[in-house]
């Protein structure tokens, strides 16, 4: 089955023939803009130059209205290298550390959505998969370039507890983007990967202290077989009036063309306290997750995740090491100055196999809205101190964000 986003066109212009509904269908439709400025260094304890990478990102877009249930969302996507200090996987830039923001040209999400009714929505073409945290499938937002995917997906909801997703992709759109690597001088993964993906979940919030969600990943890719495999798992949340939590079980192994055969743990439990006055003051969390090892052949692989969520900022770890990983993590989201928020991040890291001390590392974040509507500032620091795993590295953002 191959997705085409000419098919996802010619449904969408089939839906403004009736004449009847286009009054309702132009004064619902809104345009949009999302740019960001980016000034990122990158500081590592080897023989690469330090990256120092200017880049800027544009995406305009165009939501549609309603008609009978259908509507469609466009949104397009340029990236610019303002300099060429940095290693971006695409411009042979090689003597630099990595800043994975290519230039870039394409269509980022292009899609058909139809709601029925509050219990059933299907969306076809080119979209954003996020899920739950998105530890698993995520869209990387982070990045200059989204991560994004062509699929069809079906939300369910039988009860108003209960809830059934599934969508199946064949093709992932990566943050690497739309320009080819050069071959004489880097080798990069391609921004487009053919797959046979399929997601199912089913939720069950009895609740506001406990919800459940079972899920099954199996993922299928055609030219990345060291990517492919398949994930069972069991995710509960709760929250009280102070207090939330997080337990999470999966169960991975190989699947499809995985060229190594492996059985492979990971669970999380997590606990945050909120901090409350007169006004919200905001959180601290607590909290531990395991990406097991089969005997330190291959660790627990997350390949769609939205990884910069994930054991620090620095993305030391977006490759689980063949000996697992630990992460004992202490964490702080704090609303001050008004409309200001500062995050810290500690993380200790072990290995799950040989008790290796990978290090640790720490981080800190303060973001504010300007007084222009719409445009914000953020300066991000985060450190990786090495022990037996990787090289210490320091990374500094300074960026602009500006939605309309």
């Amino acid at each position: 089955m191959k997705l085409r986003m000419l098919s996802v066109l010619s449904l969408a212009l089939i839906s403004l023939n009736s004449a009847s509904a286009a009054d309702d269908f132009f004064s619902q439709t809104k345009f949009g803009l999302d740019t960001r400025l980016r000034y990122e260094i990158v500081d590592q304890d080897n023989h690469l130059e330090n990256a120092d990478a200017v880049t800027l990102r544009i995406r305009p877009s165009i939501q549609t209205g309603s008609w009978h249930g259908f509507s469609g969302f466009v949104q397009g996507e340029g990236t610019i290298e303002l300099n060429d200090r940095f290693n971006s996987t695409r411009n042979a830039e090689t003597t630099y550390s990595s800043v994975p923001d290519p230039e870039n040209l394409q269509l980022n999400q292009l899609y058909l959505k139809y709601v029925s009714n509050p219990k059933l929505d299907l969306t076809l073409g080119r979209q954003l998969i996020n899920l739950d945290n998105q530890r698993f499938v995520g869209s990387v937002a982070w990045r200059q370039n989204d991560q994004t995917f062509d699929a069809i997906a079906l939300n369910l909801k039988p009860l108003t507890s209960v809830g059934l997703y599934y969508a199946y992709i064949n093709q992932v759109n990566t943050i690497f983007g739309s320009e080819n690597p050069e071959p004489k001088y880097v080798r990069a993964q391609d921004g487009e990967q053919d797959s046979d993906i399929h997601l199912i979940q089913a939720k069950w919030n009895y609740t506001p202290a406990l919800n459940m969600t079972a899920y099954g990943y199996l993922m299928d890719f055609n030219d990345l077989a060291a990517w492919s495999n398949q994930t069972y798992g069991l995710r509960v949340t709760g929250k009280g009036k102070n207090l939330r939590y997080v337990a999470e079980y999966a169960k991975q192994s190989d699947y499809a063309d995985q060229p190594i055969n492996y059985d492979a743990d990971y669970y999380t439990v997590e606990l945050g306290y909120s901090l409350a006055a007169s006004n919200p003051l905001g959180e601290v969390a607590l909290g531990y997750e395991v990406l097991g090892s089969d005997h330190g052949q291959i660790g627990f692989q997350t390949p769609l995740a939205t990884k910069h969520k994930f054991n620090g900022w620095t993305d030391v770890f977006l490759n689980t090491p063949a000996n697992g990983l630990t992460d004992l993590y202490l964490s702080s989201n704090l609303n001050i100055l008004r409309q200001g928020k500062l995050a810290t991040e500690y993380h200790h890291y072990r290995s799950d196999e040989h008790s290796l001390d990978y290090g640790q590392e720490y981080a800190v974040s303060f973001t504010h809205p300007l007084p222009l509507k719409g445009l914000s500032a953020l300066a991000k620091f985060s450190s990786y101190q090495a022990e037996d795993y990787g090289v210490n590295t320091d990374k500094f953002w300074l960026q602009l964000d500006y939605k309309y």
